[in-house]
This record gives structure tokens, C-alpha cells and sequence, in this order.
């Protein structure tokens, strides 16, 4: 039963017109075709235990199994993805600015410290972080903590809330195989920005770096990709309701 109901209505979500007639109860302008997209393919990976065998992370049966636990991941999935997704429409160039470890594409590590820089009033330091390339400065404490785990994914405790995990199974490989390194992956990090364009330089900064205009936009993204999820769980809603009353219907041969 529980297989069904995790299974079966996270199909119909995706297949039926609710998604695109229930009306946004959300001040952020939720992307439709988007969040479609974005829900598809979490929910095919969260459902898949290769997505995270492939990243050599502890799986056990609960994690597809329990429904509150898939619900939790769904979650995350959707909120990172959706994420990403507007940070790669923000910025397409991007997309083709090649990686900062084997693997691990330095658009990925963007889009998750635009994420870890949450708040509108952060002061992130990121820019003397990359000129002076010390990450062990008091200022860095904050590009330290969002640009690595610390430790190797595997060992962290709720691994499947990282943006990594949820973005790109091969960062986390990447990440891994450094045992979460701080210090080499920001020196990786800064070394593929330093090889972008000036004006490339300029517009990442615009979003990571300090003062209230980046913090607006990073604020921004964030709260679509919460409507976005929000969004989500109000169709499944609906969708689990209507499944609800067909089989009522169906009992009363309807």
C-alpha cells in the first residue's frame, strides 16, 4: 500500500491538469513548465536506489519505504533542483564553463553557495576569500563552511539534504574522493573562476558576493525554489484527494 501511495499519486501529479490550473497561493511567481521538469526527475530519482549507489552513499529500505522519509527527499530534490535551474537561466554562460575538479562543474558549486548564502543581509567575504586565496581567514568562515562538507558525504548525517547530492552525483564523487577538503576544493574553485572573463567574474559576484543587492537576489531565488516546492505539495495534495474520493465512488459504484 505504501508502495502505491508514493509511487502511484506522485504519477499523477505529473499527469494531471491540477498542476497547471490550481492557482499559486504563493507571493513568488512559481515557473510551471519548470517545476513540471524539475518534479519529474526527482521523483524518479528518489525513487531509484542506483541514483545513490553511484554515489557510494549508505542505503538501507527505509529510505524507500517510508513515506514521511521520500516526502523529506522529494522535498530537497525539488527545492536544489529548481534552484539550479534558475541560477543556469540567470547565467547560461555558465553552463559551458568546464569544471573545477574532474567531474564536478564549477556552475554546481555556484549554484550551491548562492544557496548556503542565504539570507538577505549576508555578508559572504567570498571576494577577499578569492584574492587573497586564504580560506583559513576569520572573513572565510562562511565560504569555508558552504564549500565543503568537511567530510566525505557518505559519513554526514541526512546526506540526501545537500544540493550536491540532489544536483550532481558526480560532485559528490568528486567531493568524496577529496574526503570533503575544504582548503583543495576552494583552491579548485578559485582557479576556475580566475579563468572566466572579466564580465563573467563581475556577474558572479553580483550574486555572491556582499552588500544588499546580491543578497536581494540570492533571497529571490531561494524563495521561488520554496514557492516551487510549496507549489508542489499543494497539487500532490489535491491530486491524493480526488484519488481519494474516485475510490469512495468507485465503493458506491459510481
Amino acid at each position: 500500500m505504501i508502495r502505491f501511495t508514493v509511487k502511484g499519486l506522485i504519477t499523477l501529479v505529473l499527469t494531471s491538469s491540477a498542476l497547471f490550473l490550481t492557482p499559486i497561493r504563493s507571493d513568488a511567481q512559481v515557473n510551471m513548465n519548470r517545476l513540471v521538469k524539475v518534479a519529474k526527475s526527482c521523483q524518479e530519482d528518489v525513487l531509484d536506489p542506483n541514483y545513490y549507489k553511484r554515489m557510494g552513499l549508505p542505503l538501507n529500505d527505509i529510505y524507500f519505504q517510508n513515506k514521511s522519509i521520500i516526502q523529506k527527499r522529494i522535498t530537497s530534490c525539488i527545492n536544489s533542483r529548481y534552484h539550479y535551474s534558475l541560477i543556469l537561466t540567470k547565467y547560461p554562460w555558465l553552463d559551458s564553463t568546464g569544471e573545477i575538479l574532474p567531474g564536478y562543474p564549477g556552475s554546481v558549486l555556484v549554484g550551491s553557495l548562492a544557496k548556503y548564502f542565504d539570507g538577505v543581509y549576508h555578508t559572504t567575504s567570498i571576494l577577499d576569500c578569492i584574492a587573497n586565496q586564504d580560506l583559513s581567514s576569520e572573513k572565510c568562515s562562511l565560504v569555508a563552511r558552504s564549500i565543503a562538507s568537511g567530510t566525505a558525504f557518505r559519513n554526514v548525517q541526512y546526506f540526501e539534504r545537500y544540493y550536491t547530492v540532489n544536483v550532481c552525483p558526480s560532485c559528490v564523487v568528486a567531493h568524496d574522493e577529496l574526503s570533503g577538503s575544504e582548503k583543495e576544493i576552494f583552491k579548485a574553485f578559485v582557479q576556475w573562476f580566475l579563468t572566466l572573463e572579466t564580465t563573467h567574474r563581475r556577474e558572479l559576484i553580483s550574486i555572491l558576493g556582499d552588500g544588499d543587492e546580491a543578497s536581494e537576489l540570492r533571497y529571490a531565488i531561494i524563495s521561488e525554489s520554496n514557492a516551487a516546492v510549496n507549489k508542489y505539495w499543494e497539487v500532490r495534495q489535491g491530486v491524493e484527494e480526488e484519488e481519494q474520493e474516485r475510490r469512495r465512488q468507485e465503493v458506491l459504484g459510481n
